[in-house]
């Protein structure tokens, strides 16, 4: 079943309580077969020795950690099923500050970890934000589309007749999305988009006026 994250103003919303219990998930696992080494040795070097610890006593204390071991094979084993299923599916990911979205082309391990490879880049399977239905990723895809077509823009002071293409052109692409893609679009880039063609409009008229006067004369 795909992981669908709330959306709010064009935005994903993260949830910050989930990523701290997650690290702190990721902490708490770095038990691990030389630190149990480690303690044994240095229970064994400071023991009483006129109360020395039995052989059955370190039996049991081996036996314990060989099935701490067999808990860990089988996480791993199930890290590894997680991210083999991912293939072919869209995904987004939280590198630090950035989202990265795309589909996963192929996983590998390296360092005994798991790495997914979206846009020909290797992110560690930790990183996994969301995964996600084609018309969820492509929603979120064309927000980020269509804000670059935004951001592209001149300012509403500086905007010239020789933008009306490229303002035709991010209307068209809006207009062009679904009601359900709509929902990811930032409401800000939609009011800048008309005030954009509100301004081209006075130009235009503008413009219009000044050719007409001139033919006049």
């Amino acid at each position: 079943m795909a992981i669908v994250q709330p959306i709010k103003d064009g935005q994903v919303v993260v949830d910050e309580a989930a990523a701290k219990k997650s690290s702190e998930s990721d902490k708490s696992n770095t038990y691990d077969k030389e630190m149990f080494l480690k303690l044994l040795v240095a229970e064994m070097q400071y023991q009483d020795p006129l109360e020395p610890t039995s052989n059955t006593e370190y039996v049991a204390e081996l036996a314990s950690f060989s099935q701490i071991e067999a808990v860990q094979a089988v996480q791993q084993q199930m890290t590894t099923l997680e991210a083999n299923s991912l293939v072919g599916k869209y995904v987004i990911l939280l590198d630090g500050e950035t989202y990265v979205s795309g589909k996963v082309d192929y996983v590998m391990t390296k360092d005994d970890e798991m790495f997914l490879s979206v846009n020909e880049k290797l992110y560690n399977i930790n990183k996994l934000d969301s995964v996600c239905d084609a018309e969820y990723y492509n929603g979120v895809l064309g927000s980020q589309t269509f804000a670059e077509m935004i951001n592209a823009l001149p300012g509403v002071y500086t905007l010239t007749l020789q933008d009306e293409e490229k303002l035709t052109s991010a209307r068209k692409y809006y207009d062009d999305m679904t009601d359900y893609q709509k929902q990811f679009v930032s409401a800000d880039n939609v009011k800048t988009l008309e005030s954009l063609e509100e301004r081209m409009e006075v130009l235009k008229a503008a413009s219009e006026a000044l050719e007409s006067q001139e033919s006049e004369e």
